[in-house]
């Protein structure tokens, strides 16, 4: 049945996939933890990693396995624990977030036979290009304008080329949307996934049942949806950087319905 599925959340940095991840895990049956870099660590896909030689991805190589066999034997230990950690959490169902399954929900699909939903969490991808200036993930994102504008288009064709494939099992979760009336999309949300909409969610935001672990510092101790960030690009972007960016991301912004002027 679609409710006892996993749920596999995406997006680009930056793009409230954190948000999304701690709403989700208020709801009395849906665990969701902060990230696990599985496929990030093992296949290398940071943009400037000094350590790269040393990671498992690289070290495991000496095993001269293809590397879906690594990649397939991780994953179905990941997704033991996660029923582990969930059944330990009183929860009856798990969810994977982080920004990376934008790019890697093909090996998600193979790793779960299709049993799964994906999540596509969307934003305006200026306001995007802002925040990723703001934070300074220089070991996660690029540091330039150009990088961040490609990584925004690479995350995010991949992820709606997979829900163009498979719309039954894809959901395209906007943030604009999201902060304007979450209760709403929340529930529109959870009927898509096979669940019903609990006050909770919003609710228990600020918490600290979320856990600790790898995910965006700005949302700790946050205990509203807040829709301050819309539109920031306006005010946080310089001309050379709308120079830059427009280009790159022309039609990705068209597809999605943004306007970029």
């Amino acid at each position: 049945m679609i409710s006892d599925w996993p749920i596999i959340i995406g997006g680009s940095h930056r793009s409230g996939t954190t948000l999304v991840r701690r709403l989700l895990n208020g709801h009395p049956r849906i665990y969701c933890p902060p990230e696990i870099k599985l496929h990030r660590d093992l296949l290398g896909q940071y943009p400037d990693d000094p350590l790269a030689h040393a990671r498992l991805g690289s070290s495991i190589k000496a095993l001269a396995l293809p590397t879906e066999v690594y990649l397939d034997e991780f994953g179905r230990a990941l997704c033991r624990c996660y029923e582990i950690a969930a059944r330990n959490a009183g929860k009856p169902r798990w969810a994977d977030k982080s920004p990376e399954n934008a790019i890697n929900v093909a090996h998600w699909d193979r790793l779960l036979d299709g049993k799964m939903i994906f999540v596509l969490v969307i934003r305006h991808p200026l306001d995007v290009i802002a925040s990723m200036a703001e934070i300074k993930m220089d070991k996660t994102i690029a540091r330039d304008t150009k990088g961040r504008a490609e990584h925004v288009a690479a995350y995010l064709a991949a992820g709606l080329a997979f829900a163009e494939r498979h719309p039954d099992r894809s959901v395209l979760l906007r943030y604009e949307d999201l902060v304007a009336k979450p209760a709403e999309e929340l529930r529109r949300l959870m009927e898509r996934i096979g669940e019903s909409y609990d006050d909770g969610m919003i609710a228990n935001l600020g918490s600290g049942r979320h856990g600790h672990g790898l995910e965006d510092p700005k949302v700790h101790g946050r205990s509203e949806v807040s829709a301050e960030g819309v539109g920031r690009w306006r005010r946080d972007l310089s001309e050379e950087d709308l120079r830059i960016a427009r280009p790159i991301l022309a039609s990705l912004a068209a597809q999605l319905g943004y306007a970029l002027d």
